[in-house]
């Protein structure tokens, strides 16, 4: 992937490519269009497609009027953009991306007491398994 895209990467922030997850950022909507439609075709070159389906964009300008369109399909707008497990929101607030984080520690707490509560399982096998696991 590095490869067929590497004249396409602009230095970070503006592009973050990581193995199949690209993220963009551009200064105005027709700019960004721009971008996708330059992947688009760029993937295709190499017998490779860009699941629009699961392309989403975010704007900062919550007044924006608008779309992006890719090959005929309308892009879904998203007012929190995940990306590599991070949160972005529109409004620039961290609530969603504390939120997530917060809600992320609980579900992985929740799915190991069954065996961190266990009478039966010896406390340094639970050490082990809390250090390896929940620690991380």
């Amino acid at each position: 992937m590095d490869a067929i895209m590497r004249d396409l990467e602009k230095p970070v922030p503006w592009t973050l490519l990581y193995a199949d997850d690209v993220m963009l950022a551009c200064e105005d909507k027709g700019e960004l269009e721009r971008e996708v439609q330059a992947w688009c075709d760029r993937l295709a070159m190499f017998g490779l497609k860009l699941n629009v389906k699961k392309t989403e964009y975010l704007t900062t300008n919550v007044n924006e009027s608008g779309s992006i369109e890719i090959d005929g399909t309308e892009l879904a707008r998203t007012s929190v953009f995940n990306y590599l497990g991070s949160a972005i929101a529109s409004n620039g607030g961290l609530m969603v991306e504390v939120n997530s984080r917060v809600s992320a520690a609980w579900s992985k707490w929740r799915s190991l007491t069954g065996v961190l509560c266990d009478s039966k399982i010896p406390e340094h096998l639970k050490s082990k398994i809390y250090r390896t696991v929940v620690r991380r």
